[in-house]
């Protein structure tokens, strides 16, 4: 083994232990090999790293062809060098993850970590970076609570920095062509952070106030046809807001003192929302998905209860999609969403409600809440590519991806401009099992922060099952 790839063991390492555990019901019913399988002659195995070689049911394939022409080479010659230490790095984690795996060390480890056989199924949630810290939990989940197209979910979570959740949820099958899902849930954070309203804020404005969220609604799913969905959905919360820890400094009532205190700081803002949304969902595939996309409109009204007199609309729209590029499993995703809060009368929104660079709207080169204000723009694109499969092309493994995220808060939509645009860019690792996406590991940059994340969700197809997946619902996204 090269010494250059030593370093990505600890990293490696901890990916794979949750892939073989998780991969461990998924090798009972895997099919049997057959032409439509990657070859596994001398000296590849049973994994995979770097370009996957295509499906092929011949003894050997022969390519011939013309000479690359000048002007191609001029092309294809400076993308090489360009690539060429990422394909260093490929080639290191795929080197670490081969030796883990024939040392048995990845196998051991997950035996002794891996879920449990049982009434549920158990599925470890990691965290780390950002502004949880070090943090984990355990989900335990149900598919066939009573019925078979039922599901229970129940998770809890909490990090070294105060960071505390719960979350409830159920769906229910309701006819052949909707679903009834029933969830509430609680977050606490006790480091999260306000730096003023706008796109003009600057980073060394940051102040800690401590958020607690809860929440309990219901939605109804439909099935249109041609693949449109119609959601229905009904949602109480309650969000306050107070001083933070005494470690976490300076508090917000000491950078903004007095009237320059944000409108629902110190206080408890309760209410009741109403939303729809209209979806067409073409991205089947929930791990690695190649084709498709998502789009989806969205709009939801919120009315103060109580001391809470504030009411306003929420409208937005967003669009995802997936590309295949020049490998069968290399995919470039892209995503765009716009949200705008629009108020109702003459009271303002309390600004813990205000949309701000939260999952699953990151700019992941920021901090969490660095950027908040009544609207946001974000553009986001993933470059992914395999560089480690378990068994067969399509089947578990990690992915390498580019990162680049690139946006704005607004009051006024005249205030969206190129000027006022900010832009991140970075690396990732996603762990994929049979059941999808388990793990991702991201480091990204800004012109004001670096940012590293370990999660065990993701920014793309996020809107899918969140009431029942206990994610947050404030800001109404």
């Amino acid at each position: 083994m090269r010494r250059s790839s030593i370093a990505w063991l600890p990293v490696a390492a901890a990916l794979l232990v949750l892939a073989r555990a998780h991969n461990a019901q998924a090798q009972e019913s895997a099919p049997p090999p057959d032409s439509t399988a990657a070859p596994t002659g001398s000296g590849i195995g049973i994994a995979y790293w770097g370009v996957i070689p295509p499906a092929s049911d011949s003894v050997s394939v022969t390519f011939r062809g013309r000479p690359m022409p000048v002007w191609e080479g001029m092309l294809v010659w400076p993308y090489r060098v360009i690539t060429f230490p990422l394909r260093l790095l490929s080639d290191g984690i795929g080197e670490s993850v081969e030796f883990l795996d024939e040392k048995r060390v990845i196998y051991s480890v997950a035996k002794l970590l891996g879920p449990r056989r049982g009434p549920f199924g158990a599925v470890l949630e990691l965290s780390a970076g950002g502004l949880p810290g070090l943090g984990g939990g355990v989900a335990l989940e149900h598919d066939a609570f009573f019925g078979p197209r039922n599901r229970f979910r129940l998770r809890g979570a909490a990090s070294i920095r105060g960071h505390r959740r719960l979350g409830l949820g159920m769906q229910f099958a309701a006819g052949d062509r909707g679903e009834l899902v029933v969830g509430a849930g609680f977050r606490e954070r006790n480091n999260a952070r306000y730096f003023g309203l706008g796109p003009f804020t600057q980073a060394e404005d940051s102040s800690f106030y401590r958020q607690k969220l809860a929440w309990g609604g219901a939605s109804y799913r439909h099935n249109l046809g041609s693949s449109l969905f119609l959601t229905g959905d009904v949602l109480f919360s309650a969000i306050g807001t107070g001083l933070p820890r005494d470690d976490d400094d300076p508090p917000i009532t000491l950078r903004f003192a007095g009237a320059l205190l944000p409108d629902g700081f110190g206080r408890y803002s309760h209410g009741v929302s109403f939303g729809l949304s209209l979806s067409h969902e073409t991205a089947t595939e929930t791990g690695r998905p190649r084709k498709g996309g998502i789009r989806r409109l969205r709009a939801a009204y919120y009315r103060g209860l109580g001391d809470d007199d504030a009411g306003f609309w929420t409208y937005r729209a967003e669009l995802q999609q997936f590309v295949r590029l020049w490998y069968r499993n290399n995919v470039l995703a892209l995503r765009a969403h716009l949200t705008w809060l629009d108020p109702v009368g003459t009271t303002s929104i309390p600004f813990q409600r205000l949309m701000t660079n939260d999952d699953p709207d990151l700019m992941r080169g920021f901090r969490d809440f660095r950027w908040r204000d009544q609207g946001m723009v974000v553009f986001s694109a993933e470059y992914r590519w395999p560089v480690w499969v378990y068994q067969r092309p399509e089947g578990p493994g990690l992915d390498l991806y580019l990162l680049t995220d690139i946006g704005q808060v607004f009051n006024d939509f005249d205030q969206i401009s190129v000027d006022n645009l900010a832009f991140s860019y970075g690396i990732g690792l996603r762990l994929l099992t049979a059941r999808g996406l388990v793990l991702r590991l991201e480091y990204a940059r800004s012109g004001e922060d670096a940012v590293w994340r370990l999660r065990t969700d993701q920014i793309f197809q996020f809107a899918r099952g969140g009431l029942f997946h206990g994610r947050d619902p404030v800001p109404i996204r």
